[in-house]
């Protein structure tokens, strides 16, 4: 059985630097990435949340909560939990908004780089080197590009509009990607790009295609695509949207194809324990029978939760009031008191992890 000679492999190291190494040295090192939540939902969906070292990207029409959700990532990426990741926004649509930021939980506006034009409009190529200064210089960086159908190149932005001129877009993408390829996870920065769904005018295929070519598309390693939304109403009046995602590809272990729902809150941003109570509804976790939802996951385990019942003066041996305690008529109700008492939330999404 033929070998390698070792002694080559330590010149090729010599010459080039340290760019040879075991599968097993590669095995462990990705095995160490961290995975970074999005959404209860998201995340079962994707295998965990969004790996570091990856390229994401989110698509979907305008106006379906893609800027949203990118922000709520970043919000994650923030906490100490997941490294205080410096988060760079670059705003190459200009329309980042006061509400984007403050409507959105955990974000903190003051630790986010927002790179956008002050007078005269910025090219593709200024934005793109932008970013990958910062890629380059910044390790564990999260840079968010809002939105690359957004971006103009130089050529583009000074010549005169011409109906007959052939978008350079996808090209300058594409030698970008590969330029940041091994840039990305050496420094374990995460490229989060969001892209809008355009008209196929080929004749071929889909309906609507992603804006930007087919270059990023090779190179990023999650792709979520919003199929649909609808209007989250309470009362009669809207409070939000449910996004419906279809999960193409994922870093995380995620399988292809794999779809979610999450759920957007006007000035809150995506709504946990929204998501986490569907999903236990639809699991059985928590019972519904015609208004009425009885929490069965805390009646099985009570005894984890003998300080409410006890702030309650509700006896634990008393398995009727128990029950009675943990049932709820209606939904707002039954998610304001998991709201209310955090512990048994947390208790849920375990739970639900563990069934997975």
């Amino acid at each position: 059985m033929a070998t390698l000679d070792e002694t080559t492999t330590k010149e090729i190291i010599k010459k080039y630097g340290d760019v040879v190494k075991s599968g097993s040295e590669i095995f462990e090192e990705r095995s160490k990435l961290q995975i970074i939540p999005v959404s209860p939902a998201l995340d079962l969906a994707l295998g965990g949340g969004i790996q570091e070292g990856s390229w994401v990207t989110l698509m979907g029409d305008p106006k379906s909560g893609k800027t949203t959700t990118a922000l709520q990532f970043a919000a994650a990426c923030q906490s100490e939990e997941y490294g205080s990741r410096p988060i760079i926004y670059m705003d190459v649509e200009g329309r980042l908004k006061s509400m984007n930021l403050s409507g959105v939980h955990g974000l903190d506006p003051e630790r986010i780089k927002v790179v956008g034009a002050s007078d005269e409009p910025m090219s593709a190529e200024q934005y793109l080197n932008i970013a990958e200064t910062y890629i380059r210089q910044t390790p564990n960086c999260v840079l968010i590009v809002d939105s690359i159908s957004a971006l103009i190149p130089e050529k583009e932005l000074i010549d005169d509009v011409n109906a007959q001129f052939r978008p350079s877009l996808p090209k300058l993408l594409k030698n970008w990607c590969k330029k940041l390829g091994g840039t990305v996870p050496r420094q374990h920065a995460i490229v989060l790009m969001i892209v809008h769904l355009i008209a196929n005018t080929s004749g071929f295929g889909k309906t609507k295609v992603p804006d930007g070519g087919r270059g990023i598309q090779y190179q990023t390693d999650n792709i979520l695509e919003i199929r649909y939304i609808k209007p989250w109403e309470v009362g009669g009046s809207q409070i939000g949207q449910m996004i419906h995602w279809k999960i193409m590809t994922s870093a995380a272990g995620g399988f292809p194809g794999s779809e979610a729902q999450s759920w957007l809150r006007y000035g809150h941003g995506i709504d946990k324990t929204q998501e986490l109570f569907i999903m236990a509804v639809d699991l059985d976790v928590i019972g519904k029978a015609g208004a009425w939802y009885t929490c069965n996951y805390l009646i099985e385990n009570v005894e984890n939760f003998s300080e409410i019942l006890k702030k309650n003066d509700v006896d634990i041996d008393d398995e009727k009031a128990v029950k009675s305690f943990f049932q709820f008529q209606g939904q707002d109700k039954a998610v304001t008191f998991l709201n209310d008492n955090p512990e048994t939330l947390k208790f849920l999404e375990q739970e639900i992890k563990e069934m997975f």
